[in-house]
């Protein structure tokens, strides 16, 4: 009876499964950690050689690699672990434990090939004791809480760690063991045992570098605004993948949980309805007054009285007045068809199917308690409702996509080892939200926002954005106060649509609120970066006849690499006199021409096509910070040719 109490089943913890970026690279991985001693009883000392020489060197070993080579006066030969081992082996003892902290997979490694442990569990008594994993972020906080958070390393709480727990966590195994002295206990392996089964991994969407690029962006925005949060999405617009999804700080997703009034950037859904619908027409004039209107008993205003303008300068302009009247005046006595319209863009229920905690929209109708005269032109410009920065971000990538509404999505696969057991397609939740012709009208006005309009201040990018601006202001205490969130919700290249993103602000303080101020610059800032790091948005030139060129072009060069590589594709070369830096083109009759170049000062260059140590000998010299990915000539680089250098500039050239 005494014996049954000492057996006992001892759990084995499963591997977790990892959590990858798009292309493979691992964001979250569990890393094992175990417990090793030896059982004596099971030692077999005729196997070895010499048995006390080889036990006498692993107590060395021991000493040397776990206990930082120290021994005392007692034990100058290093041979504590020795006595030890011989003492059990004379007293018949079944356990002694080696190291006292854990060792992790890599260092296990490296003992099972060390005296008499290389010799396993049956004949050289090792025992090895799984004894937890423990999660580790190699990006450490990037995309932390979309990621996810563990307790205790294991359960999934928050993000995909929590929404595909099963699925990562796996199964743990048994075995029987049996107590023995001391406190520990040997494994009875005759008996059998189950082994774990380890999780499964789990591929996103995510890109590391476009990550990067946004969680960059929004920090720094927070940070110099003294904002509470910050957030932002960055969607592929054909395929609706997520590509990357910043929190800031890391606390909270906003992104998808966080239920916002959108203010102003929702007015490109009341403008949708009406060019829809077919009452209103771009060029169509409308009055907004002295710029103030009242509905039932709320006034709305605009900054300033803009009287009778086209519709177009209405949304770039961003005239409450001219929406809330509009809307008012073509739906008030269709209301139906207005919520139609808002849950046909996505506004009816959590738009992601994969990641849980996303809250419906709320939208008050005209049936529910609440619902007054005001409440329809309220709505319109994006007050009394409710809904999340990536509800936000789904319509307006809808609109990019020429109306077809994508579902969101953020796991792509999920794998067993590199079998592929589920995989994630692109999901069309509607086909046509609007007429084709409606959504692209649309991008039309979105352009006209940030050529003449409140995001005029981003027009001189380098990259054709469209988007609109929004500044709302917050609910404390049932009361509207001078607390306010800035957005900014966009699409480049605007004239073709390759990345939606949407930026949140919230409550910024250090002295502009506005969304054209706070959060406009941060979707250029993304954008331009996106643009210079994505191959597929930087086309090769083409010549007359339609062909690509195959010889790269426009890049400077150092003038000697420039003559021999041109010439050593059997170019004919022009070459002018100049400067040790040249720009390669093309003259009209198809000649390469190597013109003089002296890089602007104070601006990143164009590197791509240099060799890397020519990038990194010419950014240097401009007191450029550079890192180096990959081996070869430069593909693509971090920072937009043009990007002012400041102190400390760094730059990451991605070679290939």
């Amino acid at each position: 009876m005494e014996v049954e109490k000492k057996v006992f089943f001892k759990k084995v913890i499963a591997d977790r499964g990892n959590i990858l970026a798009e292309d493979g690279t691992i964001l979250a991985t569990s890393l094992p950690f175990y417990q090793i001693g030896m059982d004596p009883s099971v030692i077999d000392t005729t196997y070895f050689e010499n048995f006390t020489d080889s036990l006498s060197i692993l107590s060395n070993k021991l000493i040397d690699y776990f206990e930082g080579g120290q021994r005392d006066s007692t034990d100058s030969l290093g041979l504590k672990h020795y006595h030890r081992v011989m003492g059990a082996l004379a007293k018949g003892r079944q356990y002694v434990g080696l190291i006292r902290k854990p060792i992790n997979y890599q260092q296990l490694q490296m003992i099972k090939e060390w005296p008499i442990l290389n010799a396993g569990r049956l004949k050289g008594g090792f025992v090895v004791d799984k004894i937890h994993n423990k999660r580790f972020f190699p990006f450490e906080k990037m995309g932390r809480i979309t990621l996810g958070l563990l307790k205790d390393d294991t359960l999934g709480i928050r993000g995909i760690e929590y929404s595909y727990n099963k699925e990562l966590r796996g199964k743990d195994g048994f075995f029987l063991a049996q107590k023995i002295a001391g406190g520990s206990y040997i494994p009875l392996d005759k008996y059998g045992s189950e082994d774990a089964v380890d999780g499964k991994d789990i591929v996103t969407t995510l890109d590391v570098n476009l990550q990067d690029i946004v969680e960059t962006s929004v920090k720094k925005a927070v940070e110099k605004h003294e904002a509470k949060f910050g957030t932002a999405i960055l969607i592929e617009v054909n395929t609706g993948k997520i590509k990357a999804i910043a929190n800031y700080p890391e606390e909270y997703n906003h992104a998808i949980a966080t239920q916002i009034e959108p203010g102003s950037t929702f007015k490109l859904a009341s403008a949708v309805a009406l060019l829809d619908k077919g009452v209103v027409k771009a060029t169509d004039t409308i009055d907004t007054g002295q710029g103030f209107i009242e509905f039932d008993d709320k006034k709305i205003r605009d900054d300033f009285a803009y009287g009778k303008i086209p519709f177009s300068t209405v949304l770039a302009k961003s005239s409450n007045v001219g929406i809330s009247k509009t809307v008012n005046h073509y739906f008030k006595d269709s209301i139906n068809q207005f919520y139609t319209y808002l849950d046909n863009f996505g506004f009816k229920g959590p738009i992601n199917s994969q990641i849980d905690g996303e809250p419906a929209p709320k939208i008050i109708r005209k049936k529910d308690e609440g619902w007054n005269l005001a409440t329809l032109p309220s709505m319109s410009i994006g007050y009394s409702l409710n809904v999340t920065p990536l509800q936000m971000a789904a319509f307006y990538n809808a609109i990019a996509n020429d109306g077809r509404l994508m579902q969101p999505y953020l796991v792509k696969e999920i794998r067993d080892n590199s079998k592929v057991i589920q995989s994630y397609s692109p999901v069309v939740l509607n086909k046509q939200v609007c007429k084709k012709e409606t959504a692209q009208k649309v991008k039309e006005l979105l352009r006209g926002v940030v050529d003449f309009g409140t995001a005029k201040n981003i027009k001189d990018s380098r990259v054709l954005l469209a988007g609109k601006t929004g500044t709302a202001r917050k609910i404390v205490d049932g009361e509207y106060q001078q607390i306010h969130q800035a957005s900014f919700a966009g699409f480049f290249p605007a004239d073709n649509p390759r990345y939606t993103c949407y930026v949140l602000i919230d409550e910024p303080s250090a002295g502009e609120i506005y969304g054209s101020q706070v959060a406009a610059p941060i979707f250029k800032e993304i954008a331009e970066q996106v643009y210079a790091m994505d191959v597929n948005l930087s086309e090769e030139p083409k010549l007359d006849s339609g062909k690509t060129v195959e010889t790269p072009l426009l890049y400077v060069m150092s003038r000697a690499s420039a003559e021999q590589v041109y010439r050593g594709l059997g170019e004919e070369l022009g070459t002018l006199e100049g400067n040790k830096w040249v720009h390669v083109a093309r003259d009209t009759g198809n000649q390469v021409i190597l013109a003089p170049c002296e890089p602007q000062p104070n601006r990143i260059p164009d590197v791509r096509g240099m060799s890397a140590r020519e990038a990194l000998v010419l950014l240097e010299r401009m007191g450029v910070l550079v890192r180096l990915k990959g081996h070869g000539h430069v593909k693509r680089q971090s920072l937009l040719p043009g990007y002012k250098i400041g102190k400390r500039t760094t730059i990451t050239l991605f070679l290939g």
